[in-house]
């Protein structure tokens, strides 16, 4: 991996915190007025609840390197070179398309439909460009600015006219030895 880029929303990584450090608030309230028996089944609830808030929020990342893409999410891990990513889509959230199947990024989701009110009319149709843009391209947004990164580094890879690399690889993440 040569240049990589990490792209991972800092509303996600504040959100899987503060949840963290809510379950934590319970634990200790469970630890200082609590029995034993409160102490231990807060653990467990409050354990799964931290898991769910590490793999909702804070794992989930998208890795941009010169070579490709590795897209993180919760319990799978996708690596893919830039030769064999038919296309990259931002329609639910940012998405590449690798051999006819469809792999969508956590960390990159779509806008809401109120983020178009935001958007400057010249947004929708930008400068030398008779296409209109669509609200998930927005570079305002988390999939529009992560689909234009790497739209960037697969132009990029394209036409220096590296070689084919071929790579195409997805892993099981969540019970990995």
């Amino acid at each position: 991996m040569n240049n990589p880029e990490k792209f991972r929303p800092t509303s996600a990584l504040i959100m899987g915190w503060v949840l963290i450090a809510f379950f934590g608030g319970f634990i200790a309230q469970s630890a200082f007025y609590g029995g034993t028996n409160e102490l231990v089944l807060t653990l467990l609830v409050c354990s799964v609840g931290v898991l769910g808030a590490y793999l909702s929020f804070i794992k989930p990342s998208v890795v941009l390197f010169d070579e490709g893409i590795k897209i993180v999410n919760p319990t799978k891990e996708i690596t893919a070179s830039w030769d064999r990513i038919d296309e990259i889509e931002t329609k639910y959230s940012m998405s590449i398309t690798v051999d006819g199947k469809t792999i969508y990024a956590w960390a990159a989701p779509a806008p809401s439909r109120r983020h178009s009110k935001a958007m400057h009319k010249s947004d929708f149709t930008p400068r030398g460009s008779d296409h209109p843009v669509r609200i998930g391209d927005s570079p305002r947004s988390d999939s529009g600015a992560c689909a234009y990164i790497a739209r960037l580094r697969r132009k990029e890879f394209i036409t220096k006219g590296t070689a084919p690399l071929g790579v195409f690889h997805v892993s099981n993440t969540l019970f990995r030895k």
